[in-house]
């Protein structure tokens, strides 16, 4: 079982080792501190004196040293695992006799299929008991015992662990949080994590833990577990930090209403606090809450400045249906709230108050953790949130949020994932003829476009391909069909990356030794020349000759040279290619059940749902509300988002 997790488990580490990792242990002197670290490059150009932020950093790394560096106890508290870094960390952990104790979320115990059943398996082998939201506890022999928890499809949110918090002695006890879930795709989603060095937070995230867990034994007790609205408060919510104040609380809301409110507390803050500028960066931020109704009041007369990012498939819905955050008046004066360009998607959950007031007297703020913007988050899932008041640390989060809007404007780029031009790599997704994804990690596909071709293409509007886009995106299909690929720069190695894919030489793996796909469309007649990006001079002069082959010859396109990149009507190039291509995106509202099958994944009982479930909640608002069709999970989602609309 464990050979099988490795094989999986090299896959990522050609990125792992370029990724710059820092102990987490190089701390000042004092006993109780806080760090935070980031994966994507920050803008250090407004950092205060010897305040550079930890950007391009190792997100998994963070968590692996403090697992390595344990020595009484790991409590891990997660949404999602299927990383085998942290899985053979816990290992390693137990086998010198660490205490480790896990919980997660129940709909992620299998909807990653091979990926979830690897960490188990690898944690059944080193008899690691474990516990989800839905009280099913997989046991050491390999047996899950089957509980039934008020569950009411809520998500255990959190992503956190304590360190140590078994010792006797108030030095030893970490806390590791923030938005990272230990998944393949969390390294390349924009996130960050903290580090608390603090014995009281690391009491009270314990308290947290054994709520779930059901007491303080190391076996976890289902009788006794309280997830979502069944908590209470923890002991203490205020504390000092070496200096600093820091509060933290959890979600939900419990049934009788005791425990503090996130969002109260949260709207509370933002009014009484923000004096010069508010910011945030989320995942998502639902318009109509109270933090975005204050957010927007309190920006409303000039005064205070807002700055905003938010993940593009959030923003294009907020866009769509006209919400504060998509609409005109969030781009004038003193707001500025832009859809994030990240090399995958951007999840952090972040306020910041006051980075750049001028009041000595004042300090900045940050909120971070688990918790989305949305009424899920304070209702119904577990989510932790932390309340920094600290100049320093904010100014931290400013260097990445300034990072994020810079890609978000388009002055700079997100990072491309590192691979490695000689390995094979499988064709995670097909756009068109132009374009495709091949697979850098288990669910995380990156654009590749054909250097030195130009291929037509296919657009999200009915009235916008280009003609011949069809047969193009026909031909691409079949070839690839069940072939591995490797992509080579102009000059043999890395290839460059802009508007988040590779202009690349792809070669195809063939029986008969690889095959440059860019030599065929030329050859064949499904793209012309393009002199854009840098290119091999010899390859320059041989893809022309190759062009002026298919012009001869009139193949392809060049049977009908005078419509050679005009627009036309998507549904007109039904006739020249497979409609499997020509459709995508699939509109979920929209599509009729024979294009629904279109789908990876999705047969005739599926598509029934997703019209019956539209026809009774007026269409879907977000393409995330197709997990709510049962059967239907977070990976297929994955699978399902670069190919579906709602628009």
């Amino acid at each position: 079982m464990i050979r099988s997790a490795l094989a999986i488990f090299s896959l990522g580490m050609s990125l792992i080792l370029s990724l710059q990792t820092e102990a987490v242990f190089s701390q000042p002197n004092n006993n109780e501190w806080i760090k935070v670290y980031f994966n994507m490059p920050s803008d250090h150009s407004v950092a205060l004196p010897g305040n550079e932020s930890h950007d391009n950093r190792d997100l998994i790394g963070t968590l692996e040293s403090l697992i390595d560096s344990a020595s009484f106890s790991v409590d891990l508290n997660i949404y999602d695992f299927e990383h085998p870094r942290i899985a053979y960390a816990l290992v390693r952990a137990k086998q010198r006799g660490v205490r480790v104790r896990v919980v997660t979320d129940n709909h992620n115990r299998t909807d990653g299929g091979k990926l979830d059943q690897i960490i188990w398996e690898i944690l059944e082998d080193a008899d690691i008991v474990s516990i989800d939201d839905d009280g099913d506890v997989y046991d050491t022999d390999g047996s899950i015992i089957d509980h039934d928890l008020v569950n009411d499809g809520s998500d255990m949110h959190n992503k956190f662990a304590v360190i140590d918090h078994l010792s006797e002695s108030p030095f030893d006890d970490y806390v590791w949080s923030g938005s990272t879930n230990l998944t393949y795709t969390g390294a390349y989603n924009t996130n960050h994590t903290i580090i608390i060095k603090d014995p009281d937070i690391a009491t009270v995230y314990a308290e947290e833990f054994e709520q779930m867990w059901g007491g303080s034994g190391d076996y976890p007790n289902p009788e006794s577990a309280g997830f979502h609205k069944d908590k209470v408060n923890v002991s203490q919510n205020v504390f000092d930090v070496g200096g600093t104040r820091v509060e933290v609380y959890f979600a939900p809301i419990n049934r009788d209403r005791t425990k503090p409110s996130v969002s109260d507390r949260l709207v509370d803050l933002i009014k009484n606090e923000a004096q010069h500028d508010i910011n945030f960066q989320a995942f998502a931020i639902t318009p109509s809450i109270p933090i975005s109704e204050q957010i927007w009041q309190q920006t409303a007369d000039g005064h205070i400045l807002l700055r905003g990012v938010i993940d593009r498939s959030f923003y294009s819905r907020y866009e769509s249906t006209g919400d504060i955050w998509g609409s005109p008046e969030a781009r004038m004066g003193n707001r500025l709230i832009l859809p994030a360009q990240e090399t995958r998607k951007l999840h952090h959950k972040i306020i910041l108050l006051d980075t750049e007031h001028p009041d000595p007297t004042d300090v900045g703020v940050t909120v971070a953790g688990s918790y989305n913007f949305s009424s899920n988050a304070e209702m119904n899932n577990d989510e932790n949130t932390l309340i920094i008041f600290s100049d320093e640390i904010t100014n931290q989060f400013h260097q990445d949020l300034m990072g994020v809007i810079s890609r978000a404007q388009g002055t700079t780029h997100p990072p491309a994932p590192e691979i490695d031009p000689e390995q094979w790599y499988d064709v995670y997704s097909i756009t068109d003829g132009s374009r495709f994804e091949i697979e850098v990690v288990p669910g995380f596909g990156y654009g590749v476009r054909f250097l030195g071709v130009d291929v037509p293409s296919i657009y999200a509007g009915g009235d916008s391909a280009r003609f011949y886009s069809g047969a193009a995106a026909d031909y691409l299909q079949n070839i690839l069909e069940g072939r591995k690929v490797r992509i080579k720069g102009y000059d043999g190695g890395v290839p460059g990356s802009r508007y988040n894919a590779f202009q690349a030489y792809v070669e195809m793996e063939h029986e008969d030794g690889p095959v440059s796909l860019n030599k065929l469309l030329l050859e064949k007649g499904y793209g012309t020349t393009s002199v854009y990006y840098r290119q091999h001079t010899d390859s320059a002069r041989a893809f022309k000759e190759y062009e002026n082959h298919a012009k001869e010859n009139e193949l392809g396109l060049w049977r009908v040279p005078d419509k050679i990149g005009t627009k036309v009507l998507r549904a007109q190039e039904l006739d020249t290619g497979n409609p499997l291509n020509v459709v995508f995106p699939v509109n979920l509202n929209t599509a009729d059940s024979a294009t629904l099958q279109l789908l990876p994944g999705i047969g005739p009982a599926y598509a029934s749902r997703i019209i019956d479930y539209r026809e009774e909640h007026g269409g879907f608002n977000s393409i995330d509300e197709i997990t709510n069709i049962r059967g239907i999970g977070p990976k297929t989602l994955q699978r399902l988002r670069p190919i579906v609309t709602i628009d």
